[in-house]
């Protein structure tokens, strides 16, 4: 039984660094874009949680008003883009949902936390 513990708890811990390595890399290829192709920094959060801190410069967009407001933002489909929420998640809909729409250069940049640790100094 303690052996099962054991192997169980190494495969969590597998698990969580596999998933930090690649959060680390979409946070920084994310980054890349903004920094070299100047792309657009959208915060897919709800108002609330953008008004409790944000990258500086990111429009905020909830993920549900994504295909409704990106025009107001921009009306070129190749115009370099990050998504980001808290996880990763709704910023994957968001790309989706911008890919779907013809946009060709949308990345996704994960959870805010994640692309402020790999925001370059």
């Amino acid at each position: 039984m303690k052996m099962i513990r054991i192997l169980s708890c190494l495969w969590l811990c597998s698990i969580f660094s596999i998933t930090g390595a690649q959060a680390t890399e979409r946070a920084d290829t994310a980054w890349q874009n903004v920094l070299k192709q100047q792309a657009l920094l959208i915060d897919v959060r709800t108002e609330g949680e953008f008004s409790q801190g944000h990258i500086e410069q990111a429009y905020n967009i909830p993920h549900t008003a994504i295909a409704e407001q990106i025009a107001s933002v921009t009306k070129d489909k190749n115009q370099p883009i990050v998504v980001y929420c808290r996880s990763g998640n709704r910023s994957g809909y968001a790309l989706q949902v911008l890919q779907a729409m013809g946009y060709q250069q949308v990345v996704n940049g994960g959870g805010l936390d994640e692309m402020l640790t790999s925001q370059p100094k």
